[in-house]
């Protein structure tokens, strides 16, 4: 490759993947670029001399009339030939088009082309590292590139061509020390990808440019410079209580929103009255509200006021998202001062600059490590955060284990990259930022690291009907001694004075030689003790195991006072193992010390082994850590309260054996390790309460109802003329005909489906029910007609909303997450499905177990817990569908017992007064159904 090289930009459809399976080409497209130009373009249909499945006729167009009088392959192979002789072979997936157009010249007897290929994908995925999505359509989309006629050769190819121009002018603009890493890392990438860099490296030396002004380099690696925020001033400024004064600070195309404006003052007070200032307040805000503007605006007031800063505490990254691209620059435009927010997560988050130098020295055979290295190496040219999640992985690589923060303590001023260090540059910028936004998580897990740093700040839990699901979460702790005894086992391997490519023979003479057999004769006694652990714990639980299994494996519950009694009994070497753990930290830190001090005596085998032995050491402790936890757990409950459950898993043969715990109740708990490190907090959702009477809420926050404020605020919009309700009245028993439920919502959707042509989404209570209906519909209806798109079968979330928006008329089905947290543009979705009332499961183990609580203590578990838990999931559900004024839609409950069943009329009572219901059965509702959207697809065209 040089300046002058040809590039022929290749895109083909075909009528399957396999030239050796009777598969061919039905279309080809190619544009030649040079010098960052097209010069040139060639596309042509092709007969495929067999037919063309019907799922390619649909993602692509192409019909067998179409191609019935293109040419052969044999008539146009002379011309592909030469036109791709003497270039570079370039696709969006190249290991898929340039074998089958050699495998298709082959065929009709040419040579195969001995050229070079490349893969804009891959060049793609590193030199547009923070991209969520690298399919062609969505980069285009990203990038601004038209692309009306996706999966056509012709467009495809062209978008394509202009794709590599974009990306050759982004690799030409690195500095010149980040492509001599990445040439440096060698990496293994699709066909000839990897000269790409080289061929940039050159260029760069040719034309050098001094480095940026936002960039500079650090050790060998250039990273972005950190913006410089400046301290707040301290001069007070007057709230605007009044319209009037809202009006002047809001932006002139500002939408005035009555109840926004209400929840902002109720904010403003509940702080700035002395009655008010300690006392929680709990603010029901629905979608359409702006209730995070309501909230921040005053606490932005509040926090210049008395010199504090907000906490907010939100449940989704969309939410966070939103905040920080949305909120918080339209809130800088309204305040008459600066205000700063940031981001803050847990370490594992942020990449560590140290570990990550490490890793570009060690030599890697995994592709995916390769790739990543280069992707981060351009990343940190971009991110001013070092936050990973900027990078959009769907499944987090096991590479990311080695080079994530592990936490401000492990940093050390002697740390090449101390003054880099993305966490610490974090924590600095939090002493001049208003504002800190977090997640549940993170707030529960490090409410004193956030409350003591900041002076008792005001904390904001957003979402707040979610923070006692995330309570519970983040108290549980399993431990599984098989997984702790192989990672012991794998420690041996490394240390074995008998495996001559182990650590110990690779520091033979030397003094860390001997710290490593010091190191492994412990590792045999914790590998001893732990296995004799395993055996005390199996025999004394035994009697409680009951007769047969059922199922590979079961779970059973045990009491605190069992629990504490086998602590009591094996206290001797609960302690032993102890020490030894104690020891392995201690040893690690000090053999850490010395292999580093004689960094020039390792290969890149040895430094890649060490990084392995003490990802396994630090993996050992962590677990030993998570049973202490468990251990624990009794002291942190008063006797016989049942805070904690503690319970086994145990395989059929007895072979392995896992111990679990769990908090049970926020009872005391967010009140004491929460909430008491801020001032009063304020509560918000869109969906808070099952019911105006229902203490549900109140004993999920772990509050005290008569000492909180709480205010309801009203939806404006119209539900009468916006959305409709239908209730099926012809559904089978839910509980006694669980196959026929299934068999009957597969028809209705089928029938549905042929009727109203509409984005659709449905939603589920478990995935085996979306597997079974799936089938059904996949059947039934053909893709040309709708795409039908399952959680668990079509892919991950993220992959489904994307696929979902880019359809007209998509169904969607889904469970668990899908009943909120998603929002959907308002053409997107029209119909919502709901195929059964989300009750939890009553199967599951901890619910049975919260069940007998709430006995114990005399009250109802279905009144008290299950009905409103479904109630609120069912009102989130719905908050699915209508989202601004301008949508509208219909919701289609498949669930008798919301009309047969007396608690029918608890949920339904709950559900906007406006929203109109009708209740018949299936024919009755798609007649009616029809009808609503004839009567608005002729109110959108009239407007």
């Amino acid at each position: 490759m040089d300046a002058n090289t040809i590039y022929a930009v290749v895109d083909i459809e075909t009528t399957g993947t396999n030239v050796a399976e009777g598969n061919r080409m039905i279309q080809f497209g190619c544009v030649l670029v040079q010098n960052g130009q097209i010069i040139n373009h060639f596309n042509t249909d092709v007969n495929p001399q067999t037919s063309i499945p019907q799922s390619i006729q649909a993602l692509t167009g192409i019909t067998e009339a179409q191609v019935k009088r293109a040419p052969l392959f044999d008539d146009v192979a002379g011309t592909i030939y030469s036109l791709l002789s003497d270039t570079v072979f370039v696709a969006h997936n190249v290991n898929f088009d340039f074998p089958f157009v050699n495998a298709e010249l082959e065929r009709v007897g040419y040579p195969r082309l001995e050229i070079q290929a490349i893969d804009t994908v891959t060049l793609s995925q590193i030199l547009l590292p923070t991209v969520p999505s690298y399919r062609l359509h969505d980069l285009t989309a990203y990038l601004n590139i038209e692309h009306d006629h996706p999966h056509t050769a012709n467009d495809d190819a062209l978008v394509t061509g202009e794709l590599l121009i974009v990306l050759f002018n982004r690799m030409l603009e690195l500095p010149i020390v980040t492509l001599q890493q990445m040439v440096a890392e060698d990496a293994d990438l699709p066909q000839d990808t990897a000269d790409v860099f080289k061929w940039g490296l050159a260029e760069v030396r040719k034309n050098p440019r001094s480095l940026p002004d936002y960039l500079y380099v650090s050790h060998g690696i250039a990273l972005r410079k950190t913006p410089v925020i400046r301290a707040a001033d301290d001069r007070e400024y007057t709230y605007p209580r009044t319209k009037k004064n809202k009006l002047k600070r809001f932006p002139k195309n500002f939408e005035w929103r009555a109840d926004q404006a209400k929840m902002m003052n109720l904010v403003y007070r509940q702080y700035t009255d002395k009655e008010s200032a300690n006392q929680p307040l709990i603010v029901e805000a629905p979608t359409g509200t702006g209730k995070t503007l309501g909230y921040a605006l005053p606490m932005a007031y509040l926090a210049q006021k008395y010199d504090k800063q907000v906490v907010i505490a939100t449940d989704t990254v969309l939410l966070q998202n939103q905040l920080v691209n949305q909120t918080m620059p339209l809130l800088e435009r309204m305040l008459p001062f600066e205000t700063h927010a940031e981001v803050v997560k847990g370490n594992a988050h942020y990449l560590d600059l140290s570990r990550f130098k490490v890793s570009l020295s060690q030599a890697d055979h995994s592709k995916q490590t390769q790739l990543i290295k280069l992707r981060l190496l351009v990343w940190l040219t971009q991110t001013a955060t070092g936050d990973l999640d900027e990078l959009h992985f769907k499944n987090e690589p096991p590479y990311l284990d080695s080079v994530y923060h592990h936490g401000i303590a492990d940093l050390t001023d002697t740390d090449p990259f101390f003054e880099d260090d993305f966490l610490r540059r974090l924590y600095q910028r939090l002493k001049y930022t208003r504002f800190i936004i977090v997640n549940h998580a993170f707030l529960i897990r490090h409410a004193d690291l956030l409350g003591d740093n900041f002076h008792q700040p005001y904390l904001v839990v957003d979402e707040a009907q979610h923070l006692a699901d995330y309570a519970l979460k983040t108290q549980r702790q399993k431990f599984d001694f098989q997984v702790s005894l192989s990672t012991s086992r794998r420690l041996m391997e490394f240390l074995d004075p008998e495996n001559e490519y182990g650590l110990t023979a690779a520091t033979e003479g030397l003094s860390l030689n001997d710290d490593l057999k010091t190191f492994y004769r412990w590792l045999i006694e914790f590998s001893r003790q732990l296995r004799a652990l395993d055996d005390y714990l199996t025999n004394h639980f035994k009697p409680q195991f009951g007769g047969k299994f059922t199922k590979p494996y079961k779970e059973i519950v045990i009491s605190e006072t069992d629990w504490v009694n086998f602590l009591k009994q094996r206290e001797g070497l609960f302690e032993q193992l102890d020490i030894l753990v104690g020891k392995f930290q201690d040893q690690l830190a000090k053999i850490t010390d010395s292999f580093y001090q004689q960094s020039n005596r390792w290969l890149k085998s040895d430094e890649e082994l060490f990084m392995r032995f003490s990802h396994a050491v630090n993996a050992l402790t962590d677990a030993w850590n998570t049973l202490t936890a468990i251990r624990q757990a009794p002291q942190h409950e008063e006797a016989g309260t049942g805070s904690y459950l503690y319970w086994l898993t145990v395989s059929n043969d007895l072979s392995h054996i896992m111990v679990a715990s769990n908090l049970m109740t926020v009872e005391g708990f967010l009140t004491q390790q929460v909430y008491s490190h801020f001032q009063a907090p304020t509560f918000t959702g869109a969906t808070l309460f099952s019911s105006n009477r229902s203490q549900y809420l109140y004993d999920q926050l772990d509050l005290d109802r008569s000492a909180v404020k709480m205010r309801r605020l009203k939806s404006d919009f119209n539900f009468e003329a916006q959305a409709k309700m239908y209730i099926s009245n012809d559904a089978p028993d839910i509980i006694k005909e669980e196959e026929n439920y299934n068999h009957y919502v597969s028809q209705t959707l089928i029938k549905m489906l042929s009727k109203v042509n509409r984005p659709t989404l449905v939603l589920f209570n478990s995935l085996a029910a979306i597997e079974s209906v799936y089938g059904s519909l996949t059947e039934a209806i053909h893709p040309k007609e709708r795409l039908i798109l399952a959680q668990g079968i079509s892919g991950s979330k993220e992959k489904l909303i994307k696929r979902f928006m880019d359809e007209d008329n998509a169904v969607l089905l889904g469970a668990a997450s899908f009943w909120e947290g998603i929002d959907l543009p308002q053409d997107k979705l029209q119909v919502l499905v709901i195929a059964r009332l989300p009750f939890d499961s009553p199967d599951q183990l901890e619910t049975k177990v919260q069940y007998e609580r709430l006995k114990a203590k005399g009250k109802n578990p279905f009144y008290n817990l299950s009905l409103p838990k479904a109630t609120l999931r069912l009102r989130q559900g719905i908050g699915r569908l209508i989202r601004t004024r301008q949508d509208y839609g219909a919701v289609i409950v498949l669930d008798s017992r919301l009309v047969t069943r007396h608690y029918g009329q608890t949920i339904l009572k709950t559900l906007p007064a406006s929203l109109p219901i009708m209740t018949g059965t299936v024919p009755q509702l798609l007649s009616d159904m029809t009808k609503f959207f004839k009567k608005h697809k002729s109110i959108s065209h009239d407007s």
